[in-house]
C-alpha cells in the first residue's frame, strides 16, 4: 500500500471540525477500543481493509459483539483503506448523522489515460488513451487544473454509487443493466494537492483532497483526468482524516477483523 506524508489541511473552516455535541467522544473511543470485542456501547474508529464493503464491516462489528444497533458514519468504497467511524448502541449511533458532516481527508492515487465503468481499479475497462498520454501530460499541467476544484462544486456521482433514486442505490441499478443517469449535488472541496506524479504512458498522481459531505473522490478523478484532456481511475484510495482523528487512532484491521 502506498503511504504519503499528511498535513493539516490549511483551508478547512475551523468552526467545520468541532466535534458534534454529545459525549465525551475521546474518552469514548479510547474505551470502546479497550473493551471491544465486549463492547455494550460506544464508538470505534476502524482501519478498514481493502475488499471488504462498510457494510460488511458494520455486519462484522455486530456479530462480534453481539449487539444488533451497529452503524458507520459514512461509507468506504470496497476497495478503498482508511477510518471508518462506527457506532455501536442506541447512543452512538444516533451521533453518526452529525458525524457524517464532519469533513474529511483522503490520499488519492490515480491513473491518467485510462477509464472504468466504477471509476476505480476494480472496474471494467472503457477506454485507454493509448500512445501520447504520457507525453502530453506533466506534473505542472496536473498541478494547474487543480484549483478549479477547489470551493462548492455541483458534482456528478458516479454512476456506481450509494446515491439513491426511489429507494434504490444506483449501484444495484448499474448491476442489473438499467441505464444510470446520476443527478448533480452540491459538495465541498476545502482543499486539493498533488503530492507525487510518476510520469508514462499512464501516468500516475498522487492527490491530497480535504472535502465535505457527499464529495466523491472517484468523480474528482474523473473530472481531473476530463480537464486534462483524458480520462482517468482511482488505483488507491486512503480516508486518512475525518474531523480531528486520524489513522493512528484507528484499531487495525489485526485487532478488529
Amino acid at each position: 500500500m502506498f503511504w504519503l506524508r499528511w498535513k493539516r489541511p490549511s483551508l478547512v473552516n475551523p468552526d467545520a471540525v468541532n466535534l458534534p455535541a454529545g459525549p465525551d467522544f475521546g474518552a469514548c473511543i479510547a474505551a470502546s477500543h479497550r473493551d471491544f470485542p465486549k463492547l455494550a456501547e460506544g464508538l470505534l474508529l476502524i482501519d478498514k481493509v481493502p475488499a471488504m464493503t462498510s457494510f460488511g464491516v458494520v455486519a462484522r462489528i455486530r456479530k462480534q459483539t453481539g449487539v444488533a444497533r451497529v452503524g458507520h458514519a459514512g461509507t468506504l468504497d470496497p476497495f478503498a483503506t482508511g477510518i471508518l467511524v462506527v457506532g455501536v448502541g442506541k447512543t452512538y449511533t444516533r451521533q453518526l448523522e452529525s458525524i457524517q458532516k464532519l469533513p474529511k481527508t483522503y490520499v488519492v492515487r490515480m491513473v491518467l489515460g485510462i477509464e472504468t465503468d466504477t471509476l476505480d481499479r476494480d472496474g471494467k475497462v472503457l477506454r485507454q488513451d493509448v500512445g501520447a498520454v504520457g507525453l502530453a501530460i506533466t506534473a505542472d499541467q496536473v498541478a494547474a487544473v487543480l484549483p478549479q476544484f477547489v470551493g462548492e462544486l455541483d458534482q456528478i456521482p458516479p454512476i456506481f454509487s450509494a446515491k439513491k433514486v426511489d429507494g434504490k442505490k444506483n449501484y444495484e441499478r448499474a448491476r442489473a443493466g438499467e441505464v444510470v443517469v446520476p443527478k448533480a449535488s452540491q459538495v465541498h472541496v476545502y482543499s486539493i494537492e498533488m503530492h507525487d506524479f510518476v510520469p508514462g504512458e499512464y501516468p500516475l498522481a498522487t492527490l491530497e483532497i480535504a472535502c465535505g459531505k457527499g464529495t466523491y473522490i472517484r468523480s474528482i478523478v474523473r473530472d481531473v483526468a476530463a480537464a486534462l484532456g483524458t480520462v482517468g481511475y482511482a488505483k488507491d484510495l486512503i480516508r486518512t482524516v475525518v474531523g480531528e482523528w486520524q489513522l493512528a487512532d484507528c484499531l487495525a484491521g489485526e485487532k478488529w477483523g
